[in-house]
């Protein structure tokens, strides 16, 4: 057993193991890849389900959008009466969810971003004002 701190500062216990696959994904382990201790692969692969699920999470609280745009992706049509049932609903799905799919949502979450990009309109009513403003 081995003993980390936590979020509140309490000294807490846990397996050897639990320590050993924390350790593995802040440094960059491939979760793809198999390991020969079958235990640790599947520790390793629940904390980096664990972190897909928060990072996924903190991007759906950036704006409305995000979070319309994760529940189009996960296929959740409920009608939910309040915003705390419909986060936490999504924040349920995510829980359902395998970890490969998980990854893969999160790989288009980091590319919505970059293919977003702001077009002016073309029309002959702003072409005009730009005449304007430059005269």
């Amino acid at each position: 057993m081995s003993k980390i701190i936590d979020d509140l500062g309490y000294r807490i216990k846990i397996p050897n193991e639990e320590l050993l696959a924390i350790t593995l994904v802040d440094n960059g382990v491939d979760p793809y890849k198999k390991m020969k201790k079958t235990t640790l692969q599947h520790k390793v692969v629940n904390e980096y389900k664990r972190r897909l699920i928060i990072n996924i999470s903190a991007f759906m609280r950036k704006s409305s959008k995000n979070a319309q745009y994760i529940s189009k992706k996960l296929k959740l049509r409920k009608k939910t009466s309040t915003i705390k049932n419909k986060k936490q609903a999504i924040k349920d799905q995510l829980q359902k969810i395998n970890w490969k799919k998980l990854d893969n949502l999160y790989k288009q979450i980091l590319q919505v971003g970059r293919t977003k990009k702001i077009s002016f309109p073309k029309s002959k009513k702003t072409k005009r004002k730009r005449r304007k403003l430059r005269k």
